[in-house]
């Protein structure tokens, strides 16, 4: 009996966005349990996604603040990537940062929504993973991007959201085909419901529903 290959993680580097909690915290913590060096990206440093990933896991795990509708925060992540994989390139991107602050009819969802849904979801993400592609290519990597069932069919008051996620769907369906020649491999995964913690908090969700309503036309809401 021969025991299958092991990989070497000892200098391969991965990039995750969405750290601070749910998917993106986990996986952080895994790959860092593996050996893997982990540059994880988190909106507020001192929050306590970051405090619990600071306390939990090994020097090698790297934390920096990201807003993916903030093109100096991109920039600033693509020189710090760079700069902690310049010896061995990049072996993964996990694009799991995602956003979704209403969850309503889409006549009862605010434009902004939908707008804020894809500068995060969608336009974010694409401007980060295009600025990786040189490292990328160069390690033959890999890019895996969290999506949603809602982007694959009509999930009632999900469509700010879901439209984001087909979006985004698309363009990672295009980059497994355009980066298919030089050795990247591109997957999505669609989770399907989890309780995270932004889902367990409901006073986080009566607070925003009680703030859509509030901005609403009474004569829309009779």
């Amino acid at each position: 009996f021969c025991a299958p290959p092991r990989l070497s993680v000892a200098t391969r580097a991965v990039l995750i966005t969405g750290c601070d909690s749910g998917f993106g915290k986990e996986t952080a913590k895994k790959l860092d349990a593996m050996g893997f060096t982990v540059l994880a990206t988190v909106l507020e440093l001192d929050g306590p996604g970051a405090l619990e990933l600071r306390a939990c896991c090994s020097p090698r795990l790297r934390l920096l603040q990201l807003d993916l509708t903030k093109p100096a925060d991109i920039s600033r992540a693509l020189e710090f990537t760079k700069a902690h994989t310049t010896s061995t390139g990049l072996w993964g991107l996990v694009n799991n940062a995602g956003h979704n602050n209403v969850v309503a009819d889409v006549e009862l969802s605010p434009v902004a929504t939908f707008r804020s849904c894809m500068e995060v979801n969608f336009f974010g993400a694409l401007e980060l993973t295009k600025g990786l592609l040189p490292l990328l290519r160069r390690s033959r990597g890999r890019i895996v991007t969290v999506g949603s069932p809602a982007g694959d069919m009509p999930y009632p008051c999900l469509a700010a959201y879901g439209s984001s996620k087909a979006a985004m769907a698309l363009l990672m369906d295009t980059f497994s085909c355009e980066l298919l020649p030089w050795g990247v491999k591109v997957s999505i995964i669609q989770p399907g419901c989890f309780k995270t913690e932004s889902v367990q908090n409901v006073g986080q969700w009566e607070q925003r529903k009680q703030l859509l309503l509030a901005s609403l036309p009474r004569e829309l809401l009779q």
